[in-house]
């Protein structure tokens, strides 16, 4: 027996327990006998936050010989995953000859949930390896799996087999489904997968179009909402913030107002994640008075909140009052964080303000927010269009992992002071790291080397 546990009803009388039963426990299964097995699936759901009485229920299945109940060893799973206990929950498993779906479903939930994509892939094989019995809902884990780890041909083999099993019309795997096709572009893949659903619930929608705003179809992601309200189904907060987005995309401000006085109506306007997408909806648009009055009618905000319009005034030439949106962020105790700063950054580097620019660089380091690709970026930037080259370069050299943008951001500040030795030297280095150049990269070289003819 695979548990140390189940030795304990075999030590002598005078051997200590090491691990003391729940008093509560002993006194039932001291009664228990060959009871049957409903009374030890009660047994485990009072047990339930307890490790300890889940596995002396375990010990008491095997002693009673009823192990290699399915509907048993199904809830031991689940009791044994919803502890965080993966490895106990896959040595049941492993002691079941054929286990059915449902034993196989509760050990797939907890790889998941443990975000263990890998393993809940690796385990799928291991179900198809063995013939066992695939059902919707394993197939609808194995494929969040796959979506989760980006991996589009694994993804694709299940569908392929949900297909061949007929079962891709079950409503949660055919959400899973349009929401896997969609991540990877396959629009048109995803909606024949949509049109052939008997039934379509608010997910299934929900994952239609939103990829289709991803996708930049936004006409058809409005027309998919059009028909989703048609057909009765009621909007999430998850389907208004789709649709601002597609307002944004669209473009079009009198739209997005409609769109704004319909989420009243529909009671969302206490919603954080909807109310802060009409306020970076309205900044994108232009409208910076409408984002302010949005984002101060706010009964609560979070950061993503303040981001999004300190962004917005950035955005739109408001450096001023997005620093003073700043202040107040910081004057309410609240924590920002390097999306703030890098908001800000280009703020100063839009007015060469660069005492503003250094200001927030010391609170990058006040704050011990990590100096990651895109802050630094920003510092570079900032610096060297202040004409601050050293201290530009001081931060690139710091840089770790510098994409086309963190060279371009230095090639451009050099080649804007003229500096065209240094920076044609820079992109040899560049060059000889292995990053492709972009048109803005070359533009800047052309600069510099328009002086000399070349």
């Amino acid at each position: 027996m695979p548990w140390p546990l189940f030795r304990i009803f075999r030590l002598p009388q005078k051997t200590p327990f090491r691990v003391p039963f729940p008093s509560a426990f002993l006194s039932r299964s001291l009664s228990l006998g060959d009871a049957p097995s409903g009374r030890f699936s009660s047994l485990l759901r009072e047990f339930s936050e307890d490790v300890i009485g889940v596995k002396s229920v375990h010990a008491r299945i095997v002693v009673n010989g009823i192990y290699g109940e399915q509907r048993l060893a199904a809830e031991l799973v689940r009791a044994y995953r919803d502890l965080g206990c993966l490895g106990y929950a896959r040595r049941v498993f492993d002691q079941i000859p054929h286990p059915e779906a449902s034993v196989c479903t509760a050990l797939l939930v907890g790889y998941l949930r443990c975000e263990l994509y890998g393993e809940a892939l690796a385990f799928f094989e291991l179900m198809r390896s063995r013939d066992l019995d695939i059902d919707g809902r394993s197939c609808n884990f194995a494929l969040k799996a796959c979506s989760m780890v980006s991996n589009y041909e694994r993804g694709m083999d299940i569908i392929t087999i949900a297909v061949n099993k007929e079962i891709q019309r079950n409503q949660f795997l055919a959400s899973s489904m349009v929401n896997f096709l969609m991540k990877f572009g396959k629009v048109k893949e995803a909606r024949m997968v949509f049109d052939g659903l008997p039934e379509r619930d608010v997910v299934c929608w929900n994952s239609m179009i939103g990829g289709c705003v991803q996708a930049r179809q936004f006409n058809d992601a409005f027309i998919l909402f059009f028909e989703m309200c048609k057909y009765g189904v009621r909007p999430t907060p998850v389907t208004m913030t789709s649709i601002i987005q597609a307002c944004e995309g669209v473009g079009n401000l009198d739209l997005a107002k409609s769109v704004h006085g319909f989420v009243l109506c529909l009671e969302m306007g206490d919603d954080v994640l909807v109310v802060t997408s009409l306020v970076n909806m309205y900044a994108k648009l232009g409208d910076v008075v409408n984002a302010r009055l949005v984002f101060d009618g706010m009964t609560m905000r979070n950061l993503v909140s303040w981001n999004a319009m300190i962004s917005g005034y950035v955005q739109n030439g408001f450096v001023h009052e997005a620093f003073e949106l700043f202040f107040q962020l910081l004057k309410n105790h609240c924590r920002f964080d390097s999306g703030t700063v890098v908001s800000l950054l280009h703020g100063c580097a839009l007015t060469a303000n660069f005492e503003s620019g250094k200001m927030l660089h010391g609170f990058v380091y006040r704050a011990g927010l990590e100096l990651d690709v895109i802050l630094c970026t920003a510092l570079v930037d900032l610096y060297s269009k202040c004409d601050a080259l050293n201290l530009a370069f001081s931060v690139f050299n710091r840089t770790a992992n510098r994409n086309v943008i963190t060279w371009t951001a230095m090639l451009v500040g050099l080649a804007q002071n003229g500096r065209a030795e240094e920076a044609l030297r820079l992109f040899s280095d560049m060059q000889q790291e292995g990053v492709a150049a972009n048109s803005i990269t070359l533009a800047s070289l052309v600069h510099c080397c328009a002086p000399w003819d070349l």
